[in-house]
């Protein structure tokens, strides 16, 4: 106790390095775990958007429709199917959809496009498309023959809302069918690939025109309420799928560009943070090796009064060790507190992203929610911590030019 006294004292000899050197800690920690911390809250947003607006984040579909989508690759069992995974713990809720290649036909000209049949009720509770309806409204349950596209599309097409167009497409007997729809709304997420390539319709309207089975859907997606029990669900989803037709599939199977994305952007953040800590390293490097040689002269008189060596290579230890549990306590804190007021008040971007920005065709939300986690405040602080402890013995070690490390060493 009484060398952990000493070193306090000791400490805030030089108060003003000392507060220098806590301030750069606190601060570079609190940027690295703000930092890391709205990283991960950009990749869970953009994951959950991304996800909810396909099938979800595990999706059911046929074993060959991934490699060659085609209208007559349909799990045919999907209401049984979907009974058992709504009994699934974590499960928020599941939605059947029909999707297909189609060419999508006004007055004016014609466009190839992907269709897609939904739930109007489960979309709006899950996907964000409908929240960015600009003319008209999105769909209801109930509707026939209407369909929403993007404003790009509807530009190509020259339609408004109520206009007609036709849809076009093969059935799954290989048959050309097409049926008249009406135009119920418009929406624009700002991502070109969206919206001037997908149009969505009733999913009974959508069934009928690719002529699909009753019951049957092209895939089953399934909502997580907590995206980070993923594997546990993945893995009970796979045991109640036992068909020969249904292959259950995580998001990272489905958009495989969005998870490379996340994983090459994860490791150029990480780059930077251990970037950031090696500065503050060198800051801490530096108060510790001045602090032992500006006692040169203290240390040889403890010497030679009889004190151990080891006693003096532990005080010098245990300053460092309570700069690092200062100056971790400081960051962990400031760092915690940044992210979880922007985590409730979300950080805005829009200023800075006018045109809209789109990650793998997929438009990233301008205000950003850090995810905060006691994973994302240990780590980086245990790091700083382990580090600075590693300095003080090197710092020990590197001042032999003026005989203070010999003292340590050999008494």
């Amino acid at each position: 106790m009484s060398s952990i006294k000493l070193a306090w004292r000791s400490i805030w000899r030089n108060r003003r390095r000392t507060i220098i050197t806590l301030f750069s800690m606190a601060i570079g920690l609190c940027i690295a775990i703000f930092f890391i911390a709205m990283g991960d809250g950009v990749y869970y947003q953009l994951v959950n958007d991304a996800a909810r607006m396909q099938a979800g984040h595990i999706t059911v579909e046929n074993p060959g429709y991934r490699d060659a989508p085609a209208v007559d690759l349909y799990v045919s069992h999907a209401d049984t199917l979907r009974k058992k995974l709504d009994a699934l713990k974590g499960v928020k809720l599941t939605k059947k959809l029909v999707a297909g290649q189609a060419v999508i036909r006004s007055g004016r000209d014609s466009i190839g496009v992907a269709v897609l049949g939904v739930e109007p009720s489960v979309e709006i509770r899950t996907s964000p498309l409908p929240r960015h309806v600009t003319k008209g409204k999105y769909l209801a349950d109930g509707d026939a023959s209407l369909v929403i596209i993007g404003a790009k599309l509807a530009r190509q097409l020259q339609v408004q809302v109520g206009s007609k167009v036709v849809i076009t497409a093969n059935n799954t007997a290989g048959d050309l069918v097409e049926e008249l729809f009406h135009v119920k709304g418009i929406y624009e997420t700002g991502t070109d690939e969206v919206d001037g390539y997908m149009v969505q319709a009733p999913l009974d309207s959508i069934a009928k025109l690719f002529g699909l089975p009753a019951h049957s859907a092209t895939q089953l997606g399934v909502v997580l309420s907590e995206p980070e029990h993923q594997d546990a669900i993945y893995e009970a989803a796979s045991v109640a799928a036992t068909r020969k037709d249904a292959a259950v599939l995580r998001w990272q199977d489905v958009m495989p560009d969005l998870a490379s994305y996340i994983k090459i952007d994860k490791g150029s953040n990480i780059v930077f943070q251990a970037v950031l800590i090696i500065v503050i390293l060198f800051t801490l490097f530096n108060t510790i090796l001045m602090s032992v040689l500006e006692r040169k002269r203290e240390f040889n008189v403890l010497m030679a009064l009889g004190t151990p060596p080891g006693l003096l290579r532990g005080q010098v230890v245990a300053e460092a060790v309570l700069l690092g549990i200062l100056g971790c306590a400081l960051g962990m804190f400031f760092g915690w507190l940044a992210s979880y007021y922007y985590q409730i008040t979300g950080l805005d971007f829009s200023k800075f992203m006018k045109e809209g920005t789109a990650i793998s065709g997929f438009a990233v939300n301008p205000v950003v929610y850090p995810k905060p986690s006691w994973e994302i405040l240990l780590w980086p602080s245990a790091i700083v911590f382990a580090a600075t402890v590693l300095l003080s013995l090197i710092s020990i070690g590197r001042v032999n030019d003026n005989g203070i490390a010999d003292t340590l060493r050999h008494g």
